[in-house]
């Protein structure tokens, strides 16, 4: 059984980037949802279903958090082009029994334009777009080899005059394949830590938009407004990591899809060219995208900094990701 699971791994994990051919998110609803979150997970590629042990994991897979220590407050800011912005912050902390609690809060947000009639011309205001989620997590650990994540979220947008809400529902779990075998085993094999991630996200979401405020307040209103169901798609995914050379090297994979999209893979890897410092790279939707972290430990506090790049997609422009941890 064990030869067939770490098979089954290998073969996850070794998966070509080039299979599959994802389109992005842009135009369906909860799509700010699918830009990739914070800085690691972004230098890797977004491969990070099988990782996620820190708080960025929030947004990927809670699963993964089950196995943190210490408390984490963290925060990241994307730097993107055509005023968009987006950002989270977020803290979780380690409870009994191997599990772990935690809140957060991402913002996406686009700049101001001119609003437009149907021939194109200007209408005299400015539109704009603000989404938020907000949302609360539990995992746990439940054997050395198995833990499962729960997440809630309350979602909110407002465009121009509308605005909606909706909750959603997130669910993960993590496999640790290396804990099938005894320490002994662990030691001389030269994988190490194999985990696998499934996550399936974005459960009974959805936004429900009326226009009525709209048009009765820019006076454009000859009969009753519309209604709009806008349903987020759910999407499942699946990853697996491993480290090698003394886990000096974290190499992973994600095959992701969602019900209204080609599937999508997410391809990364992290080195470790000291205790402090890492450096990583990766390729997602047609995007490379690279980065670094170093950690700095102030007595009983640790400050992790996080830095990627990602590369210029449909001519979006290439953006910035900054990621600031603390642990205590």
């Amino acid at each position: 059984m064990k030869k067939i699971l770490i098979l089954l791994f290998l073969t996850l994990l070794c998966l070509s980037t080039s299979l599959f051919a994802g389109v992005g998110g842009a135009g369906i609803a909860g799509s700010f949802l699918q830009v990739p979150i914070g800085a690691r997970p972004t230098a890797m590629g977004s491969a990070y279903i099988s990782i996620s042990n820190d708080a960025s994991g929030i947004f990927y897979n809670a699963a993964g958090m089950s196995s943190l220590k210490q408390s984490i407050f963290a925060t990241s800011y994307r730097a993107m082009k055509l005023d968009r912005k987006l950002g989270y912050a977020a803290i979780v902390f380690p409870t009994q029994g191997n599990s772990i609690i935690g809140f957060s809060w991402l913002y996406a947000g686009s700049g101001s334009v001119k609003a437009r009639n149907l021939n194109g011309n200007p209408e005299g205001h400015l539109i704009s777009q603000d989404n938020s989620q907000f949302s609360v997590l539990f995992a746990k650990r439940f054997e050395k080899y198995l833990s499962f994540g729960f997440k809630g979220s309350y979602l909110h947008s407002k465009f121009a005059e509308m605005s909606v809400f909706s909750v959603g529902i997130d669910l993960g779990a993590t496999l640790y394949l290396s804990q099938l075998f005894s320490r002994e085993q662990r030691d001389l094999m030269a994988i190490q830590d194999m985990q696998v991630g499934l996550i399936v996200r974005n459960l009974a979401a959805n936004f429900k938009w009326n226009n009525n405020d709209y048009l009765n307040t820019y006076g454009s209103a000859t009969s009753g407004g519309s209604d709009q169901v806008d349903d987020f798609p759910v999407e499942i995914g699946l990853g697996g990591s491993a480290r090698f050379f003394e886990r000096k090297l974290l190499v992973s994979t994600d095959l992701v899809k969602n019900f209204k999209e080609s599937f999508i893979i997410h391809s990364g890897a992290e080195y470790f060219l000291t205790k402090e410092f890492a450096i990583r790279s990766g390729y997602t939707d047609k995007s490379l995208t690279a980065g670094f972290g170093y950690v700095f430990n102030l007595e009983k506090i640790g400050v992790v900094f996080d830095y990627a790049f990602s590369s210029d997609k449909v001519g979006e422009g290439s953006e910035h990701i900054f990621s600031f941890d603390i642990l205590f």
